[in-house]
């Protein structure tokens, strides 16, 4: 098995954060774009020869001289940008990819090429430059996203064809499919599964007008408009819980695990005792602090802000288990970046590249972007179907904490401070009351399950022999025996403030705040 996440702070508990892991991801696209400049060399001098040399045309040299800086291209991309980084997929495919990537730039290519140069009157070089600068950006994305998808992945581990994952020892994953989010989690030998995930090709069925969501005895069933042609899945809950995904959910990771498995697992860890919560979670001087916030409010910046700041370990960004005993087990997803996320981490400026990349991606992964989602989730369309294919064009940007900060990995620690972080008007801090604490942790939980399909399969789920009601009462009540002896606070801010309320907070300093906010506000957190 691999050894627990994060066994560094015990043989570094003085190492300090730093961002020198980073540099390399940030230098990856100005190393394409490097390739990409004595590219341009290659395909210049092929295009001269050809056409001055061999008297082609200079519309065919063009797409000859491709082939030749495209080799040129993939030789140095495959040995040099992406150096290190693992491929599920073989070299002879990727390099069909890139290939055919680039042949098919040609057909933006060689209409600017003429369009300048018999229009314009450029010189047929010259055109073929501008050319080949109007489809950079397409290449380096597509090269990025999928070629050579998922550069900052952790390699995992299958076994005749099962990935096999070990959650703390309270639930135990086989799949068909690899789930990056738990590559933390995924070990060398075979489990004895409570969740079987699988693939069924052809799942769906006939077309139809609307979802269907329904039960066949231990089975639940998920059906899009386009049948087979839609993202579909199975759950059967007899025995341990089966998951049959799709031809297309089976494509997307993503997808298939934020709104199906990890879903199944968060109220299959309540039957066992423990809860799934959704909260940042830090290894701080007197142990776990968990951040909870509504999806979007901030919680990445500022777990990635502390770690630059303190001398803390990383237990998760997005998920905690708690126990009711009052300890925080580690969560470790890879972290999903923003533009504002990367300003956390580097106060240099990005490479144009990753600045456009990102741009795009957070846009489609904000809370903008989301809120579209969820319109669209209220009309009759097939949105899982186009949640599917929206994450299969434009990727989320995942990348793994060591790949950020250069900081220690905690894989448990005694709760000690709550924190609930919100954004408003005016800034304060409070202690709230252990109900409105739970009211607050459970609510923001619920926010990261509201996106479609689980919200309508769930009423149809039964684990251990309980109704999904009866395990958010049973949840309740696990987290409230976990926290209770926890120091509990709340702190607004206007705009992104906590990493400098947060550790003065947690040592009983006074927090800075404005003028105007109440005295009371002002004290140590107490508990």
């Amino acid at each position: 098995m691999r050894p627990p996440p994060g066994t560094g702070a015990a043989s570094h508990p003085h190492r300090r954060p730093s961002v020198r892991a980073l540099f390399p991801y940030l230098l990856r696209p100005s190393r394409f774009a490097l390739v990409g400049l004595v590219g341009i060399g290659v395909n210049a001098g092929a295009l001269l020869a050809f056409t001055e040399g061999a008297g082609i045309h200079y519309a065919l040299s063009a797409i000859l001289a491709s082939q030749v800086s495209t080799l040129h291209n993939f030789i140095l991309t495959e040995l040099w940008v992406f150096r290190g980084h693992s491929s599920h997929r073989h070299l002879l495919v990727r390099y069909l990819a890139f290939n055919a990537l680039n042949a098919a730039t040609l057909a933006i290519r060689i209409p600017v090429l003429v369009l300048f140069t018999e229009l314009i009157g450029f010189h047929y070089l010259v055109s073929n430059l501008i050319a080949i600068g109007l489809t950079f950006g397409i290449r380096y994305f597509i090269a990025d996203n999928w070629i050579w998808a998922g550069r900052d992945s952790r390699d995992q581990v299958a076994l005749g064809g099962w990935f096999n994952y070990d959650v703390h020892g309270i639930a135990r994953l086989r799949s068909r499919i690899a789930l990056p989010e738990l590559a933390a989690f995924n070990v060398f030998e075979e489990v004895e599964p409570d969740i079987v995930v699988d693939r069924r090709w052809f799942l769906g069925g006939r077309p139809r007008i609307r979802v269907h969501v329904g039960s066949r005895g231990t089975k639940v069933e998920y059906r899009e408009h386009f049948g087979a042609l839609s993202a579909a899945f199975d759950i059967d809950l007899a025995g341990p819980i089966r998951v049959q995904a799709n031809w297309l959910l089976s494509w997307s990771h993503h997808v298939l695990y934020t709104n199906v498995i990890e879903p199944l697992l968060r109220f299959m860890l309540v039957s066992r005792d423990a809860v799934l919560l959704h909260c940042a979670s830090l290894d701080a001087d007197r142990g776990a602090v968990l951040l909870s916030a509504q999806t979007d409010t901030g919680k990445t910046s500022t777990i990635l802000r502390l770690l630059m700041r303190q001398d803390w370990a990383f237990m998760g960004d997005d998920m905690a288990i708690v126990l009711p005993g009052g300890r925080v087990l580690s969560y470790p997803k890879p972290l999903t970046l923003s533009s504002h996320t990367m300003s956390a981490v580097s106060d240099s400026a990005l490479p144009l590249a990753d600045r456009i990349m990102l741009a795009i991606r957070s846009r489609v992964h904000s809370k903008e972007g989301r809120s579209i989602g969820h319109a669209l989730g209220r009309l009759p369309v097939p949105i899982v179907t186009i949640n599917t294919i929206v994450q299969l064009v434009v990727p989320p940007p995942k990348y793994h904490i060591t790949s950020l900060v250069d900081c220690d990995l905690s894989p448990s620690a005694a709760v000690d401070t709550v924190i609930l972080m919100e954004r408003g008007a005016e800034q304060l801090t409070e202690v709230p009351g252990l109900e409105q604490t739970l009211d607050v942790l459970l609510d923001n939980t619920e926010d990261a399950y509201t996106f479609p399909p689980f919200g309508w399969v769930s009423p149809l789920l039964t684990f251990e022999g309980l109704h999904i009601e009866a395990l958010r009462a049973r949840e309740r009540d696990l987290l409230r025996m976990a926290i209770s002896g926890a120091r509990l606070a709340r702190i607004r801010v206007t705009g992104h403030e906590w990493p400098d309320l947060i550790p003065p907070l947690l040592d009983g300093s006074p927090v800075p705040l404005p003028v105007g906010v109440p005295v009371a506000a002002r004290g140590p957190i107490t508990g």
